[in-house]
């Protein structure tokens, strides 16, 4: 009788611990696929004479200065009908201590973000992208979108560009003659075939007052990609990249303007173009140029091994690859650990380039995923002094300035619970 009543004992406290573990496993995939309940996040920032302007996307749900937009939305094959807060560009002004003094946005029915902004002689440029009509929401495509503000964050004037299907900018600078460069991507939609030749990473120049000039462009319809852009005296260099596990480099003339005649693959107007065949799928994300040398940064592959079919077995770590002005390569650097890192982000800090990456890229947690600072020694060519800058708030940073101090830009998600999760900015200064 007592050895049934142990037994009995046993079967409860197993399916006790076979309970619990089912709970534990419940509440680990809730946690990871938990809705957002609040967005507001800075993707780019500059320094003004009375603090820092910054862009991005907001849900603007907690707003003093902008309204939240609600649309409905129908979805083609499923027919159900849904009410959705509305993600909506951002631009705001921050004081010198990150405090926010105004925020505002570009009007729009739907979804909209600002990747990058640019300071003017009358005003601010940001540049992004957004949904113009119910039927991008199905397969996930935009217009890239260029608004200009004055010094209050109003609208002076805004265009759209189209080329394939999904187009977003991502970077805006002057061209000092008092136009704008614009660069991003034009690409079809999933499983969208085609054989358009002006697709891929993009470049644009507008006027000042948003009539389009030039364009040009270069990589593959599918997945082409223009991330960031340096100006040089005859023309532009741009980094991105051109397909999966394909960053690029590429030199544009001063006039980069294709003919509408123009029917070749690769326009006359470019210059040189330079394939790195060993990056993640993210390309060369951001650059700099110091003397005739270019660092551009990103995730490379640092595996010569293959799998039984020959092909090739990627292991990535953060990493830094050198070109000179003419396009010629000068090496690469990378990070020495097991575990895929990839930088995001470079300026140069006196004698040492200071970079900032993210740890861990294949996590399926994101919002666990931390950030990381490195210094790249120039003169003997090793890093040094790496820290994690993620904190007891839990946030990731993705980007580094410098203006007269060094600002670090990123996002916060300390707000999180099995109902979802609050993304907020993270302004703050690098020390």
């Amino acid at each position: 009788m007592k050895k049934d009543k142990f037994i009995k004992r046993l079967f409860i406290i197993g399916i006790l611990i076979i309970a619990i573990e089912l709970l534990g496993m419940l509440v680990i995939k809730v946690m990871r696929e938990r809705d957002i309940n609040h967005l507001d996040v800075l993707n780019d920032i500059i320094k003004v004479d009375d603090g820092y302007i910054g862009v991005g996307t907001s849900d603007f749900s907690s707003s003093s200065f902008v309204d939240k937009i609600v649309y409905s939305y129908t979805n083609s094959e499923t027919k159900k009908s849904q009410n959705i807060i509305a993600n909506q560009s951002k631009i705001a002004m921050y004081d010198k201590d990150f405090k926010l003094v105004w925020e505002n946005t570009f009007k729009n029915s739907y979804d909209s973000s600002f990747y990058g902004v640019l300071k003017v002689d009358d005003g601010y440029v940001a540049v992004g992208n957004l949904v113009s009509k119910e039927s991008q929401i199905d397969v996930n495509v935009r217009d890239a979108l260029i608004v200009k503000f004055d010094f209050n964050g109003k609208e002076i004037w805004h265009q759209t560009y189209h080329v394939l299907s999904n187009t977003e900018f991502y970077k805006v600078i002057d061209d000092g003659d008092g136009n704008l460069v614009v660069i991003g991507q034009s690409i079809y939609e999933n499983m969208e075939v085609g054989s358009h030749i002006t697709g891929g990473g993009i470049i644009v120049r507008y006027d000042k007052d948003g009539n389009l000039l030039a364009h040009n462009n270069y990589g593959g319809n599918k997945s082409g990609s223009f991330n960031d852009i340096i100006k040089v005296d005859d023309g532009y260099i741009v980094c991105g990249k051109d397909a999966t596990n394909y960053g690029i480099l590429v030199k544009f003339k001063k006039d980069f303007n294709r003919d509408s005649k123009d029917n070749n693959l690769i326009t006359k107007k470019v210059v040189w173009q330079r394939s790195f065949a060993n990056t993640d799928t993210l390309g060369f994300t951001s650059m700099l140029l110091k003397g005739d040398t270019i660092y551009t940064v990103g995730a490379i592959n640092v595996s010569g091994e293959k799998d039984k079919d020959d092909k090739p077995i990627y292991k990535y770590e953060a990493g830094i690859v050198l070109y000179n002005t003419k396009g010629k390569y000068l090496g690469k650097y990378s990070l020495e650990e097991d575990i895929h890192h990839r930088f995001n982000s470079v300026i140069l800090n006196n004698d040492n380039l200071l970079l900032i990456g993210l740890l861990d890229v294949d996590n399926k947690n994101k919002d666990k995923q931390d950030s990381f600072s490195i210094e790249f020694n120039l003169k003997d060519n090793k890093f040094n002094n790496k820290k994690e800058l993620t904190d007891k708030n839990d946030y990731v940073v993705n980007k580094i300035v410098n203006f007269d101090k060094k600002i670090i830009i990123g996002t916060s998600m300390s707000k999180c619970s099995i109902y979802g999760c609050e993304y907020e900015p993270i302004i703050k200064e690098y020390k």
